[in-house]
Formats: C-alpha cells, sequence, structure tokens
C-alpha cells in the first residue's frame, strides 16, 4: 500500500508519493505470507533522462527479477527511438509494457483467482480469504504525467488487477482536479467527509432511507471546496500535504505502517522538463 498523487494545472503536472513499501514473506503456515514494510522504495520515476514525462505508481511496488525501474528505462529507450505525438501514446504504449510483463509474472495467481470466481458462492471460507486477498493485494496503479513536443500538460491514470482480461484505457485526469490513489481513506474524509468504507456501512446499515445519489449528493454539496486553477507553488503545497497528512494519520492510527518514509515530489512544467522538487539521495536508508 502508499499514498501517491497528482494535480495537473496549466503550469505543469505535480507527482508525489511516500516511499514505504509492503513486502509478503513467505510463511509456512500462511498462505499470503508475512508482511514487512520497507521505508525507502522509489515510486516517482523520470522517463528517460532530461525528459518532459515521470510516473508515479502506487500498490504492487515490483516485480521479483525485474524492476519497475528497469521497465521504465525502456519505456524511455523506445520514447527516444520515436517522439510521442501525445500524453495519450505515452501512456498506451507504458500499458502495453507493462501489462505484458504483469500478466507473466503473475500468471498462477491470475489462474487462481479465475478458478476461484468461477465458483461464484461455492467457494470454502478459506477460499474466499484467498480470493480477497487475490483481488486486493495484486492490484497496480500508475499516473503518467507531463507534456510532449506540444507543451499541453496532461496526466493519465493506468489500473492493472488480476482478474482483468485486458488492461483498462488509460483515464485523463482532469484540469485542476486533484487526484489520490492508494491509501486515500483519510484525504477521502477530509474533502468528502466519508470514505468509501464508511459511505457503505451508511448505506448498508438499514438506517439510511434515501438513495445513494442522495448520500453523495449531501456530501458533495458540503465537500471542503478545492481551487482549480492552483498556482504550482501552491499545488506542490497541496500534493505535499495530502501525502504527509496520510502519513502522520497512519502513524497515530490502528493501521499497519504502510504509507512513510521520505516523501518525494517531481514537477514537469510547460518550460521545463522533469524536476525533482523533493527526492531521496541513494545513501538516504545509511544515513
Amino acid at each position: 500500500m502508499t499514498i501517491a498523487a497528482c494535480f495537473v494545472s496549466p503550469e505543469g503536472v505535480v507527482l508525489g508519493a511516500d516511499s514505504t513499501t509492503t513486502n509478503f514473506v513467505p510463511h509456512p503456515s500462511k498462505p499470503t505470507g508475512e508482511t514487512h514494510h520497507f521505508n525507502y522504495g522509489q515510486k516517482i520515476f523520470e522517463v528517460g533522462e532530461q525528459s518532459s514525462i515521470g510516473i508515479a505508481t502506487w500498490g504492487v511496488g515490483s516485480f521479483v527479477g525485474t524492476s519497475y525501474r528497469t521497465l521504465i528505462a525502456s519505456l524511455g529507450d523506445q520514447l527516444k527511438g520515436s517522439a510521442p505525438k501525445s500524453m495519450t501514446e505515452v501512456s498506451s504504449i507504458w500499458s502495453d509494457i507493462y501489462w505484458s510483463e504483469y500478466c507473466k509474472v503473475f500468471e498462477s495467481q491470475r489462474e487462481r483467482l479465475a478458478d476461484l470466481l468461477g465458483k461464484g458462492d461455492n467457494c470454502t471460507e478459506d477460499e474466499l480469504n484467498e480470493r480477497a486477498w487475490l483481488t486486493t493485494n495484486l492490484i497496480v496503479g500508475f499516473c503518467v504525467g507531463g507534456h510532449t513536443e506540444a507543451r499541453r500538460p496532461e496526466a493519465f491514470e493506468l489500473r492493472f488487477s488480476p482478474e482483468m482480461s485486458v488492461p483498462e484505457r488509460p483515464k485523463p485526469i482532469p484540469l485542476g482536479v486533484p487526484r489520490f490513489w492508494g491509501w486515500s481513506n483519510l484525504l477521502e474524509r477530509l474533502n468528502y467527509g466519508f470514505d468509501d468504507s464508511l459511505f457503505d456501512a451508511i448505506i448498508t446499515s438499514g438506517k439510511w432511507t434515501g438513495t445513494q445519489q442522495d448520500l453523495i449528493q449531501i456530501a458533495l454539496d458540503n465537500r471542503l471546496m478545492s481551487f482549480v486553477d492552483l498556482p504550482l507553488r501552491d499545488a506542490i503545497d497541496w500534493v505535499y500535504s495530502s501525502i504527509y497528512t496520510t502519513i502522520k494519520a497512519i502513524k497515530f492510527s490502528h493501521f499497519s505502517p504502510v504509507c512513510g518514509g521520505p516523501i518525494e515530489l517531481a514537477v514537469i512544467t510547460t518550460d521545463r522538463r522533469f524536476r525533482w522538487v523533493c527526492h531521496k539521495t541513494l545513501d538516504a536508508a545509511v544515513d
């Protein structure tokens, strides 16, 4: 789990993420293994060198035997050989590269999940737990942001999960609409008054007499309003504050420390290429 955020303004794209990664260590008596957290993972990458494109990730943080760094470097090599005409094209190329590797790495898990889903309601309790684990813990997301020669800042969201037969099309992130992924419960509660789990609990409580849309509308009418056209430095502040607040909320909660470590921020503006705002050094874990 992680927290990643993006804001697209007329001046450029801001990407942010924490550095904690969760590893599942094999355990002889637990099919899903034990969890272990590392605080110096890399979740934001420049695509190539002297580039105007960046990628942030959340969810599954790595593949065994192949790193995201390597895959994203391969994307940079491909774009260098044939300059992309749009960020839509960049996102689609990355989707193809990643999906091919995802299917190979998680082939057995995807086959197992397909079998469990095919059983429907005939699963045992252990099988239901296994199914829930597979559908929850093998989700991966990316935000691909920046600009091509047209100097138009854009960002696209991509999501991959094991039950998919084909990847979803990249979804454009609207200008001025802040986005955050991963452990987003806190920010949803801050901005809207409740997160998905609390919303579902209210709807299914038997005490709510309205419709789902009624409840959504109440939340929208009372949400914290945000500015669409944030100045670049304020957009950076928003992304940083969102990640920092989430990390602190996790720290002082009953949840496992799934978010933490150094906060990283990157920005790609219409007049400049990829730049780090906050970036941990290679000796961060030993300093």
